[in-house]
């Protein structure tokens, strides 16, 4: 009965010993994965890092175009509104010019007489001017 204590002994130390040294590969297994994980994780925090910063970049650009499409955008307003502007005005000058046109072709009773006399006077002083200027030309 002894010698079964004794093997029964051997046998458990043995398992014991099998049992360490599974668990000691076991650890160098998962000491082995976690130093790769830890590589892979600082692989990818670089890369993310990366991405972060093209994103700002990208982002930076973005913003600069759209204010730079506002401020153009702002520009063409201001410019619609100068020919908008620039269209009343042409109206107004047109209808000012058709207004004084219409005046000066149909003016009122009173002052007809006397463009009439005017322009005759002025036609009148015109031919002596010119026939004394031609006489003084043959000399």
């Amino acid at each position: 009965m002894k010698v079964l204590l004794y093997i029964s002994a051997v046998v458990a130390v043995a398992a014991l010993v099998v049992i360490a040294i599974a668990l000691i590969k076991t650890a160098k297994a998962v000491k082995n994965a976690m130093k790769d994980i830890t590589d892979t994780m600082q692989r990818v925090e670089l890369k993310v890092g990366n991405i972060t910063d093209k994103t700002d970049q990208l982002m930076n650009k973005t913003n600069n175009i759209a204010d730079d499409a506002n401020a153009k955008l702002q520009s063409v307003e201001g410019l619609a509104a100068s020919a908008k502007e620039l269209r009343e005005s042409t109206a107004y000058v047109q209808h000012s010019l058709k207004k004084m046109a219409d005046q000066v072709a149909s003016p009122p009773g009173k002052y007809a007489k006397m463009m009439q006399q005017t322009t005759a006077l002025s036609e009148a002083v015109s031919r002596m001017y010119y026939s004394m200027k031609q006489k003084n030309g043959e000399r």
